[in-house]
């Protein structure tokens, strides 16, 4: 079964304290898993394990978890992508809102990005900076930070990604200052 844990930050630039001593809390690059359990066929349903901080909503870091279906997790992620290959999972990475996102983005992505096998795990970053409107109303910006870590395996225990040698670490993050 896939295991994901998505950690995300986001924050304006007020909010990000700059040269003040209200520096945005940083949240951690890796975070153990809290017991979850699978019901249902693997190959459709994946464990997912979400520590959000939205530092521009004056929000508490909001954790989830739980198995997640493949249709529930594209309608409010679509950065981050899997498909079934045999045993293996394929996992893609979209750009995120391409209409909103103010930073560069690679042209091209493979698809699938990688093949993540049993018994691996992969870690894949990235950050931006997105327009608040599409149509001008609010020409400020607010930024975003990824992390997305990764693993097919039969069970997901409390140090699975704390103690992981990812077999693949996708770096994307840019400067969005």
């Amino acid at each position: 079964m896939l295991i994901v844990q998505h950690i995300m930050h986001r924050w304006t630039k007020a909010s990000r304290g700059a040269d003040r001593s209200d520096r945005r809390p940083l949240l951690e690059p890796v975070y153990p898993l809290p017991e979850m359990a699978i019901e249902g066929n693997p190959q459709q349903v994946a464990l997912v394990h979400e520590v959000i901080a939205d530092c521009w909503a004056d929000e508490p870091v909001a954790v989830r978890s739980g198995p997640v279906t493949h249709e529930a997790w594209t309608q409010g992620h679509a950065s981050l992508d899997w498909r079934p290959r045999g045993k293996a999972m394929g996992i893609s990475l979209n750009a995120p809102s391409r209409w909103r996102l103010q930073t560069k983005w690679p042209a091209w992505l493979p698809s699938p990005l990688f093949v993540l096998e049993p018994e691996e795990t992969a870690r894949i970053e990235w950050n931006g900076r997105f327009r608040y409107s599409l149509f001008g109303s609010n020409r400020s910006s607010y930024f975003e930070q990824h992390i997305y870590w990764l693993a097919l395996t039969d069970a997901a225990h409390p140090r699975l990604f704390l103690d992981a040698e990812p077999r693949k670490n996708l770096d994307y993050t840019t400067h969005i200052y």
